[in-house]
């Protein structure tokens, strides 16, 4: 990965958080708090994690990765979010508020969007395999995602929520464990295209 396509990955979370939580703040206001935010300041983190671990000159490297690993220290003990520099996420990813997030090695796709005490991750007895989660993902607060198992596009994880099997695309999810409450996602696509208000 190229340094301008980091720079055009962390645009994209800016442009995602901006226009999912900060789009009533005025122009200076959105523009300077979203900077501030724990939530950017520990995917910003991430994605120059994720760089760095690409980048094919030693020294230069090793060098950037200390830079890394004192940011993650950071992030980690003063926010209460980790997340490895080895996940993979695409375009737009968003951390609203903080403390007690903890996501694995997995692979995200496009606009992931991610709210406190929410946790991602294997259980035993089924190879150490993460959950793989699909574009458009929403992981409300306290939900809990468990266990080799897929979540397909479009889909909304409700607060405490315990997912613990494969979500189909275009599902709202809700209880312990999860079960499917709705399979209308329209406002999720509406909102991520800026129509539409806060859900």
């Amino acid at each position: 990965m190229s340094f301008k396509e980091l720079i055009k990955l962390i645009r994209s979370d800016i442009h995602l958080k901006k226009v999912w939580f900060l789009h009533k703040e005025s122009g200076f206001v959105k523009d300077i708090r979203v900077f501030l935010e724990p939530g950017t300041i520990a995917v910003i983190t991430y994605r120059y994690g994720h760089w760095v671990r690409q980048m094919r000159v030693p020294i230069i490297k090793q060098i950037l990765f200390l830079i890394y690993v004192i940011c993650k220290m950071f992030v980690v003990l003063g926010f209460g979010i980790y997340i490895p520099s080895t996940m993979k996420v695409g375009k737009g990813f968003a951390i609203h508020n903080f403390s007690g997030i903890f996501l694995p090695r997995t692979t995200v796709g496009d606009n992931f969007i991610v709210f406190q005490n929410v946790t991602v991750g294997h259980l035993r007895g089924q190879g150490g395999n993460p959950p793989r989660i699909g574009n458009n993902v929403m992981l409300a607060a306290g939900s809990k995602v468990l266990g080799n198992l897929t979540i397909g596009d479009n889909v909304l994880v409700g607060a405490n929520s315990v997912v613990v099997r494969d979500v189909a695309s275009n599902s709202s999810v809700i209880g312990v464990p999860a079960r499917v409450i709705s399979n209308d996602m329209g406002w999720m696509t509406d909102k991520l295209a800026g129509r539409g208000d806060n859900w």
